[in-house]
């Protein structure tokens, strides 16, 4: 990490729940003996989602000015109300759906934080996810509906069924994703394969389904490589996942899922990119395997956590080359250029009666380019 400033070396160091002595002693050598900007360091924590890992870290040293870690706290506090919030309407969705006959299983978000780093104000969340099976998408609509929650009408819900992978749902606080797979576009992975080897968790006194340890990493990974590798805080949950359940992971297998659904490149580089960066707790054999354009994507992804980035299609198109071959690569930069009627008015918010679509199918190849996020 020579290459990283110390600010973003600091965060990397301390972007995790349980650092060991050696990355705490060199946390604290950065501190004391660079010229660190304090006020650059909480605002990339902000930016990356992991504001309250940098403050519980840095409370084991006593080398920042009270202010800072006053404002720190603020932030981390916020972040704990509004989890305990939303974990609440968590349980209260996996209860009705219960009630209704449906199963569903909680994604990352505040549930997450608390089963996996052991707080609920360690991770920070943004919406409510959960994933159901297809079959019981029209009883959980209706659950939902029933709960005051609405459907999202800015798209049409047959464009999203066809070209997304999940719906959103909203009430006056939150926003709801339901999903009835975990991966789309890129990889064909049929949804019955994330309902395989599940667990149940105890949550608050509420049980409730969980992803195996191999299938929620594959989820992450995934979730991971579509957001373009950022921010920050979706690389964390990845490896606080491996630390969590390190016991449990079976390598062989997560590597052969990978392999079968031609996700093993994307999985390998991202083990190895955690290793190196967080010290992910990823066995030696696995990260000593080639990836052909490691360096530079990983280049890339470190200037994508750091920097603020305006158009991501052209940098999606560099992570596409994380395909199992060039063949799928060039599918599925084929697939962005010339994607399908629904997809388009989906990317580009257009209604079902939209004659404008034709015009964005045309210029789609250079608005990829040219549109902000």
């Amino acid at each position: 990490m020579s290459n990283l400033t110390p600010e973003e070396q600091l965060i990397l160091l301390f972007s995790r729940v349980n650092p060991s002595p050696e990355v705490v002693a060199e946390a604290e050598r950065i501190l004391k003996e660079q010229r660190v900007d304090l006020a650059v360091t909480t605002k990339l924590a902000a930016m990356n989602g992991v504001t309250p890992l940098l403050y519980h870290n840095l409370k084991r040293l006593d080398l920042v000015p009270q202010d800072v870690m006053e404002r720190l706290r603020s932030a981390c506090l916020l972040t704990l109300g509004e989890n305990v919030r939303k974990a609440g309407e968590m349980i209260g969705i996996i209860t009705r759906l219960k009630e209704a006959g449906v199963e569903a299983i909680p994604l990352k978000g505040p549930v997450a934080s608390d089963v996996i780093f052991g707080s609920p104000g360690l991770y920070p969340s943004s919406d409510l996810d959960i994933l159901v099976r297809p079959s019981d998408l029209e009883r959980t609509k209706r659950a939902l509906l029933e709960a005051e929650y609405r459907e999202d009408t800015v798209t049409d819900e047959r464009d999203m069924l066809r070209g997304t992978y999940h719906l959103t749902f909203r009430n006056d606080r939150y926003v709801l994703e339901v999903h009835w797979t975990l991966a789309f576009r890129y990889f064909d992975i049929p949804s019955g394969f994330w309902w395989e080897d599940t667990g149940v968790v105890e949550y608050e006194g509420t049980e409730m389904k969980t992803l195996s340890a191999e299938r929620y990493i594959l989820y992450t990974v995934f979730r991971l490589y579509r957001h373009a590798f950022r921010p920050l805080r979706f690389l964390v949950l990845i490896a606080e996942i491996i630390r969590k359940y390190q016991d449990e992971i079976v390598w062989k297998k997560l590597i052969a899922l990978a392999h079968s659904y031609r996700m093993e490149r994307l999985l390998l580089f991202t083990l190895r990119l955690l290793k190196e960066t967080l010290g992910a707790g990823v066995p030696e054999n696995i990260v000593q395997r080639p990836v052909y354009g490691y360096g530079l994507l990983r280049r890339l992804v470190l200037s994508g956590l750091f920097r603020e980035v305006e158009r991501i299609h052209p940098r999606m198109l560099l992570f596409t080359l994380l395909q199992k071959t060039p063949f799928d690569t060039a599918g599925v930069v084929l697939r962005r250029i010339f994607p399908p009627s629904s997809e388009i008015r989906l990317r580009y918010g257009l209604s079902a009666e939209s004659k404008k679509v034709y015009f964005y199918y045309l210029m789609n190849p250079v608005l990829m380019v040219i549109r902000k996020r």
